[in-house]
């Protein structure tokens, strides 16, 4: 069972519903229902430096758009109002359109499908610009985290951060850091980025005997697993995380190569669909 709000194109529920009654896939804890449990980025995500970028020899500039980030934070689309293009009974497709103040201007797309086993999320965006800008995708869903949760993915390196949380320097993945024969992902603050992710990941949580599959696009080659802490939000009971599918990595506006970022010309669309299956 999945539910979708227009506010934010953010899915309020994904359940899985059997005989014992309804099992949360996506959660936030004990914040309760009614809350963001998995939000499209757009037209990308995590937070940018300094808030401004030069590209092609222009620089851009940007305003923070929550009240407790000094930096611009998961693109638009996450706090923006979204459109039904078209529904049916298992199907859902909204659309976004971003035309305020800044340098981005285009045209988000969001279609949900869900089956007897699955969801799938597909997302793309279009430049409705006048000249070229780069671009990137991604979800950012939260998953119930429990004493037995284990998370299993494979990603060749991860990133470092700095007091900002924007990205020092690339380390290969080991030690603590190696979800490849799974582990849990509780154990304290991480708000880390991982690169060369295979596309694919697991989670179990044995207590509800229940298992996900995550399968992405491979243009979604990056990922970022986020776990709170009480020093940053005082509210947090140790009950989510969240993994997030990534075509970019944080930051990528002033990394070699874009990190992932795509320039995009005035009418050119980039794409992805990311899938979310009970096993």
């Amino acid at each position: 069972m999945a539910e979708v709000s227009a506010k934010g194109g953010s899915l309020l529920r994904f359940s899985r519903i059997s005989t014992h009654g309804e099992t949360p896939l996506f959660s936030r804890g004990r914040l309760g229902d009614g809350q963001p449990l998995c939000f499209p980025l757009v037209p990308f995500g995590n937070r940018l430096r300094d808030n401004g970028f030069n590209f092609a020899g222009t620089v851009y500039k940007l305003s923070a758009n929550t009240a407790t980030d000094p930096l611009y934070l998961h693109g638009d689309g996450w706090l923006g109002s979204w459109t039904v293009l078209a529904r049916s009974r298992n199907a859902l497709s909204l659309e976004y359109r971003h035309d305020a103040a800044g340098p981005y201007h285009y045209h988000a797309e969001q279609r949900f499908a869900l089956s007897d086993r699955e969801l799938t999320v597909s997302l793309s965006v279009t430049n409705r610009g006048e000249r070229a800008l780069p671009y990137g995708l991604g979800l950012h869903p939260f998953f119930p985290l429990t004493k037995r949760t284990v998370l299993t993915f494979a990603a060749e390196r991860y990133w470092l951060q700095d007091a900002a949380f924007l990205p020092l320097r690339s380390e290969p993945v080991r030690g603590s850091m190696d979800f490849s024969r799974g582990r849990s992902p509780a154990g304290g603050w991480m708000n880390t980025e991982f690169e060369g992710w295979t596309g694919r990941a697991e989670i179990v949580w044995p207590e509800t005997n229940s298992h996900l599959v995550i399968e992405a696009d491979p243009i979604f080659s990056k990922c970022m697993v986020f776990v709170s802490s009480r020093k940053f939000d005082p509210t947090y009971e140790d009950d989510y995380f969240c993994f997030e599918p990534m075509t970019h990595g944080v930051d990528g506006h002033h990394r070699p190569g874009l990190a992932g970022l795509v320039p995009l010309q005035p009418g050119e669309i980039l794409q992805g669909s990311c899938r979310f299956a009970v096993a």
